[in-house]
C-alpha cells in the first residue's frame, strides 16, 4: 500500500480519468463559480488603474 506524502496516510491515492474527473460535483461547482472571474475589467477601468499606480498618491499609501 503506498502513501501520501503530505499525510502519511496509508489511503492509497485514487486518480481519477478526465472523463470522470470534469463531471465530479466538486468540479461542476468550481466551474460555475469561475464565471465571476472571466470577464474582467474594460481597457478605461484597466487604464485608470494603470495611470493611478503610476502616480504620486499610490506611492505615498504604499
Amino acid at each position: 500500500m503506498t502513501t501520501t506524502p503530505e499525510t502519511g496516510s496509508s489511503i492509497p491515492l485514487r486518480v481519477l480519468d478526465h472523463s470522470e474527473l470534469f463531471k465530479d460535483e466538486v468540479y461542476q461547482k468550481q466551474f460555475e463559480g469561475k464565471t465571476e472571474f472571466e470577464n474582467g475589467s474594460d481597457s478605461a477601468e484597466v487604464a485608470r488603474v494603470l495611470e493611478w499606480t503610476r502616480g504620486w498618491e499610490y506611492r505615498e499609501k504604499n
